[in-house]
């Protein structure tokens, strides 16, 4: 028996063959596609448990989002208006003072906001790195969603030791790795050489000696003195690093590359490392010297390159499919025109970034024998009719707003933007609530026009130690460059 059955769908399949069927029928059973085919007459009288007539509507794979910080989804706004060394004061602020100030309250509020956004969007998959890993693993174990989920380890900024941090982790881990029928996996996320000291890398080697299986997620070279940085851990530059202790390989995740060069883009792609990109976060503060990161060096070395969103405070978006449209269009500013073509930019956000989180035999496209997630949008509108070229339709003209249903393991969890799987009011009953008492009990002043932070110096807000640690960490050049 059919538990889910799409018919006359213009199905969008992203396999190997990069078919397309212009009238096509998904079945699905027990979570899983049973068969992917053109549409029968019969099907739009099957007794199937539930049946979708998607017809003038396009179904495509479940985007995933492949880096995410979801910790802060409440400040969303008060950061906009901020330069980029000024964000950087008001988040190391924020981070420290949030968790004693707010309590738990205001990252269950925030995760479940964020889960919420996700599935709305069309994001089927995370991949996140948080400092509340637990209540995100729940926050999407009960939303339907998939996550792949790391504890945040940055001795330089975090206030617990390594050894507690590593400790959290491998805690977590084994309570929450393959939980939620498998839809909730867990990864080692250390911060990146600008926030991890020697004992920490060499307490990650060990947990992924461990954990084999898990991918490693971290941030590389997003700051011109990354060489600096890793050579405080012994090494000469940070690939340089990862290798020292066994973590540069086909199951690394390195995010950002922003300083990266053609030789690192070599060095990466003959570890077959992925790189999840994102683009749109640099291009808001136009962060450090250099404009761009190492695309055509890392395209003629034939590098997995993926897209996400980072966090939330920084430019407020949770449109997967717009990230990828400006991806290109920044990409084509810096480099010259057709860096990636249409198709190209659909893979990235599905089979693609399957492939970089170690899950492209269950996701990433349809086809039988993989997970039925999937999104249908929308397209029988004015705003998109007539059209040709449908991956440049897919990557220009469609935003998250024309994702219309959403399904997950074979569960629909949104229809016809109806959301079935959460409690949306209270979820946002709760997001209100929570962000109140982050303007009040921080000091953020708020309003329809704008915000404006705390006028307390951000030395009287922040605890000494993180801090100083994290400028020491830094180096004399970057605490210069941020006016610390």
């Amino acid at each position: 028996m059919t538990d889910l059955l799409i018919h006359d769908a213009t199905v969008v399949t992203v396999n190997r063959e990069n078919q397309i069927l212009k009238n096509g029928s998904i079945r699905v059973t027990d979570g899983t596609i049973s068969s992917v085919e053109p549409t029968d007459p019969a099907d739009r009288d099957s007794t199937a448990e539930h049946v979708i007539d998607a017809s003038g509507k396009i179904v495509i794979p479940g985007l995933i989002d492949a880096h995410r910080h979801t910790d802060f989804t409440l400040v969303q706004g008060l950061f906009s208006e901020l330069d980029g060394s000024e964000l950087l004061k008001e988040a190391f602020a924020l981070y420290h003072t949030a968790e004693p100030t707010l309590g738990e309250s205001f990252f269950e509020a925030a995760w479940e906001l964020a889960c919420l956004r996700q599935l709305t969007h069309g994001v089927t998959t995370v991949n996140a790195m948080d400092f509340t890993p637990e209540l995100g693993a729940e926050a999407v174990g009960e939303s339907g969603v998939r996550g792949v989920i790391g504890p945040e380890l940055a001795d330089f900024v975090n206030p617990a030791s390594a050894s507690e941090q590593l400790a959290d982790a491998r805690r977590f881990i084994d309570t929450y790795h393959d939980s939620y029928e498998g839809r909730v996996t867990a990864s080692i996320a250390p911060g990146g050489e600008a926030g991890c000291s020697r004992e920490l890398w060499e307490g990650v080697a060990e947990l992924r000696a461990d954990y084999p299986d898990l991918r490693l997620h971290t941030h590389l070279y997003d700051s011109a003195e990354a060489d600096t940085m890793a050579a405080g851990s012994g090494a000469d530059d940070p690939l340089d690093l990862l290798d020292r202790y066994g973590l540069l390989d086909e199951r690394t995740l390195l995010t950002h590359l922003l300083h990266a060069n053609r030789d690192d883009a070599r060095r990466i792609a003959d570890a077959g490392a992925h790189v999840l990109h994102c683009p749109t976060v640099y291009s808001y503060f136009q962060a450090g010297n250099r404009t761009w990161f190492p695309l055509p060096a890392l395209r003629e070395f034939d590098a997995n390159v993926v897209i996400g969103l980072d966090d939330p405070f920084w430019f407020d978006s949770w449109d997967l499919i717009q990230e990828a449209k400006h991806a290109r269009m920044l990409s084509n500013f810096q480099y010259g025109a057709q860096q990636w073509s249409s198709y190209d930019l659909l893979e990235m956000l599905t089979i693609d970034a399957a492939r970089a989180l170690g899950l492209d035999d269950q996701i990433g496209s349809l086809e039988p024998g993989k997970r039925a997630d999937l999104a249908i949008i929308d397209v029988d509108t004015p705003r998109h009719q007539p059209y040709s070229n449908l991956p440049s339709v897919l990557t220009n003209s469609v935003t998250a707003g024309d994702v219309e249903t959403v399904v997950v393991d074979g569960e629909v969890l949104m229809e016809e933007r109806a959301v079935r799987s959460m409690d949306v009011e209270r979820v946002r009953t709760a997001a209100t609530r929570e962000r109140e008492r982050l303007q009040t009990r921080t000091g953020w002043e708020t309003s329809l026009a704008g915000s404006t932070p705390p006028k307390k110096s951000i030395l009287r807000r922040v605890s000494a130690r993180p801090l100083l640690r994290a400028m020491r960490q830094y180096g004399r050049g970057v605490v210069n460059q941020h006016n610390w």
